[in-house]
């Protein structure tokens, strides 16, 4: 209903806004025009000053260049009063002549200066502040060559940018136009209204001989129309405003006329169409949809009550339906949980049941160890038994952590070196662990294989690598890119690894860990030194492997 009045209504809107428009443009015309053929006089007037000063420059050039800037200075102020200076420059933009002062410095100009020296015949600059006159100026510099036609410096006519203000002031203005000028980045001299006006206006103007109309709001002028016309080589323009038509003027009650009466018919009806739309339908869709976030936030225990008794039946139906809906899944979703925390307290029990028949079996070998007088027997069961309490610890950490599928690496590990330097009796051979253990979660399925490669990484750092004085192992777990490393590292008397690889690749040691990388999905890298301590590097990948599923 809403957008069928708005699609009926909307052609005499549209047709209404662009007579508007039409009529906007013809007012904005009229007003730049009005103000260009103002402006036409006094732009003629600083052409003309321009066009003199090039014709005198070219002129006195040989007096300038051979050091008469006083003098040329005093013959031609009288004729242009708006000249300030007369100066000379050799290649380097150093001062050589001067009407003001003593020849010395620099040129103020020196990206002008660079065009002239470039090869442009006559340059006028932006505006500047003088170092000389104190005051703002326009300059124009001509090139000087020497007998061979190279570039041997520059003169400078430069004029006082109040003088050439007042002089477009001179032609007879009404009372309320106001003519003042500008350089190319907005800076706007001899004016009491404005004191810059955008770069994007000069460069939209620029180029444009007949100007181009803005219209802008100032606090203390309220609003204005301003013209922005390029009088000469885009580097200096002139500016001339007037304030802008009154609120009730001919140029704003023509577009109330032809489009306010027609906007207000439309709004009018459009406000009486969303009431009527609101009051049956919005209203009670808006409630439906917050009784839908409720519930996708898992609130099934809601319930509407009576907050639908007065809807449409049709949106009470669904209401009510919605309701039951949320019900059924309430009871379903505590049947679930139900089976959840049945499910995860079997599990726990299962990991504790088989953590203490572990330590059972462990104990078992610890007796029989005692029994065993062949001291590589005794080293062998010994063996056994680190690798069954580290499986001991496993279950213990799994049915003690609150996710049952993740295990969170570093109290594991840390746990586990705790019990490997007991177990190993590190305190009496001088040896320490340290750990450097990330915040990693692992899948618990790669919880025991990373804890009995780190077992018989340490047992054989233990064994092998130090003498009576002892060490340090290290053992860091870090995340590197798209990879989880696992290091174990001892300062001990290393080896040369390939000698050693040679000898020991047999060794029960070297195949568990072989076994543990493989089941990890790793690799492998060990580096070691004579002198230089045993490194084993464990390289695996972060995301863990997808669980194959099988469809019947």
């Amino acid at each position: 209903m809403l957008f069928t009045i708005a699609a009926a209504l909307t052609p005499i809107l549209m047709f209404a806004g662009f007579r508007s428009y039409l009529n906007a443009q013809d007012s904005l015309a009229d007003r730049r025009n009005e103000l260009i053929e103002i402006a036409d006089r006094a732009i003629d007037e600083i052409e003309q000053i321009l066009s003199t000063v090039d014709t005198l420059q070219q002129i006195y050039l040989p007096n300038v260049v051979d050091g008469e800037c006083r003098g040329v200075f005093e013959t031609l102020s009288p004729r242009i009063p708006q000249l300030s200076n007369v100066a000379a420059f050799d290649a380097d933009g150093e001062v050589t002549c001067t009407a003001l002062g003593e020849a010395s410095g620099q040129v103020a100009q020196p990206a002008a200066f660079a065009e002239v020296k470039a090869g442009a015949t006559t340059v006028r600059t932006d505006a500047f502040f003088g170092p000389r006159s104190q005051t703002w100026l326009f300059s124009v510099l001509r090139r000087v060559e020497d007998e061979n036609g190279e570039f041997a410096g520059a003169v400078a006519f430069p004029l006082k940018t109040d003088q050439l203000v007042r002089t477009i002031r001179l032609t007879n203005l009404p009372e309320d136009v106001e003519l003042a000028l500008s350089d190319g980045d907005g800076q706007v001299f001899g004016s009491a209204r404005l004191v810059g006006v955008s770069r994007d206006w000069i460069a939209e103007s620029t180029g444009d001989e007949d100007g181009v109309l803005f219209v802008s709001n100032t606090e203390r002028m309220g609003s204005l129309d301003i013209v922005v016309r390029s009088i000469v080589d885009d580097r200096m323009y002139a500016i001339i405003s007037r304030p802008s038509p009154g609120l009730f003027s001919e140029f704003t009650l023509e577009p109330i006329e032809s489009v306010g009466i027609p906007l207000l018919s439309f709004t009018l009806a459009l406000i009486a169409a969303w009431l009527a739309v609101d009051g049956l339908v919005l209203k009670w869709l808006a409630r439906l949809r917050r009784l839908a976030l409720i519930y996708g936030e898992g609130h099934y225990n809601f319930r509407i009550g009576n907050e639908f008794e007065n809807a449409p039946d049709e949106i009470s139906d669904f209401a009510y339906s919605f309701d039951r809906m949320a019900n059924r899944i309430s009871e379903r979703d505590a049947s679930l949980r139900a089976a959840i925390a049945t499910r995860d307290a079997a599990v726990k029990e299962i990991h504790h049941r088989v953590k203490n028949n572990l330590q059972i079996v462990a104990s078992f070998l610890n007796l029989q160890r005692r029994q065993v007088a062949d001291p590589a027997a005794r080293e062998v069961i010994s063996a056994a038994r680190h690798r069954i309490d580290a499986l001991s610890i496993v279950h213990q950490t799994l049915y003690q952590h609150e996710r049952l599928e993740t295990v969170h690496m570093q109290p594991f590990l840390e746990a586990l070196l705790s019990h490997l330097a007991g177990a190993l009796g590190m305190d009496e051979t001088g040896v320490r662990i340290d750990s450097e253990i990330d915040e990693i979660d692992r899948p618990a399925d790669d919880a025991i294989p990373i804890a009995l490669f780190i077992l018989e990484a340490v047992t054989n750092a233990t064994k092998y690598a130090f003498d009576e004085d002892g060490g340090v192992i290290t053992v860091r777990l870090y995340e590197d890119g798209d990879d989880i490393v696992l290091d174990v590292i001892d300062d001990g008397a290393g080896a040369d690894f390939e000698e050693e690889a040679d000898s020991s690749s047999t060794g029960l040691g070297s195949r568990l860990m072989s076994a543990f990388a493989k089941q990890l999905r790793g690799k492998i890298d060990i580096t070691s030194k004579p002198g230089e301590g045993f490194h084993v590097e464990l390289r695996m990948p972060s995301d863990p492997p997808k669980k194959k599923t099988t469809n019947f």
